[in-house]
């Protein structure tokens, strides 16, 4: 449970694109040890209007002082623990009281969901505790993490479960490589592009959203079902549309397999690079609809 480079990235990125950080949450106590030469580098290529300085001297311990500088007037941590001085006890296997409901302006997890049993649960959580207008921004476990936690995570789930049936729009799906500086990905949405968006790797990857809650659903999680079965169940398939489909994966594969060698963005048309200042603007260019 942490905001490390990559984590301390993808918040960069939701500042840079308006989040409201004024009443921040975040799943577990997070710490912060984010690389200096990393902070100053996303600082600068962002152009965030915040003191770069005062950011980039702020010490490993924990997320408050980080967060401040972004905006936040409060902090709150929620944990199953008091171990690390959580200000709020609660399971997130379990829903959250009520008296939390629309509080805050922004959840963070910086890889606390993946560890929990009832992800679901963790999941409709975030939902509740956020405002209107608020944001959910997650950093969790993708590829080749088995048996750091209980999950890796698929990024059509985010695109499913944060959806408008659920009250939310999916802002931006990324992928980034473990290791501080490692580049991200944007990632499409599978029922936009109407295929699945597969990758392999040899590194270990991140997965990581932006979402923004639009209106109070008031109700039970709406279950996602993944898109392209949502698709295929609504008619038969030709037999010529079977072999289109033997072809795609003929050529997925070979994709597959020389995007696993040399660039991962090769591996899907629903995965593109984002170098340098690109990442920091990709949410504001989405929302503006540039």
């Amino acid at each position: 449970m942490a905001i490390d480079t990559q984590c301390f990235r993808l918040i960069i990125t939701a500042a840079c694109s308006g989040v409201d950080f004024s009443r921040c949450l975040t799943f577990g106590r997070q710490q912060y040890y984010p690389r200096k030469k990393h902070v100053l580098t996303a600082l600068s290529d962002s152009a965030l209007d915040v003191n770069h300085e005062e950011i980039a001297s702020i010490k490993s311990d924990f997320c408050e002082p980080f967060l401040q500088a972004l905006g936040a007037e409060t902090v709150d941590s929620m944990d199953i623990s008091d171990y690390q001085s959580a200000t709020i006890l609660h399971d997130l296997n379990q829903p959250v009281p009520a008296e939390h409901h629309g509080k805050y302006s922004v959840v963070i997890d910086g890889g606390t969901t993946e560890h929990v049993y009832n992800f679901p649960e963790a999941m409709h959580n975030a939902m509740k505790l956020l405002e209107v207008g608020g944001h959910f921004i997650s950093m969790v476990t993708g590829n080749n993490f088995s048996g750091h936690g209980f999950y890796q995570i698929s990024p059509e789930l985010y695109f499913r479960l944060f959806s408008p049936e659920n009250g939310f729009e999916t802002r931006g799906v990324f992928l980034a490589g473990e290791h501080p500086g490692r580049p991200f990905y944007l990632v499409s949405d599978p029922a936009a592009i109407k295929g699945r968006v597969e990758f392999k790797s040899f590194e270990r990857l991140y997965v990581g959203v932006v979402a923004r809650k639009i209106a109070d659903s008031g109700g039970a999680l709406v279950t996602p079902l993944q898109s392209d079965y949502q698709e295929l169940w609504k008619s038969k398939m030709s037999p010529v549309g079977k072999l289109a489909r033997e072809f795609n994966r003929m050529i997925l594969h070979t994709r597959t397999f020389f995007g696993l060698l040399f660039n991962l963005a090769w591996q899907s048309r629903g995965i593109r690079r984002l170098s340098g200042a690109a990442l920091y603007n990709c949410l504001s260019q989405k929302s503006t609809g540039r």
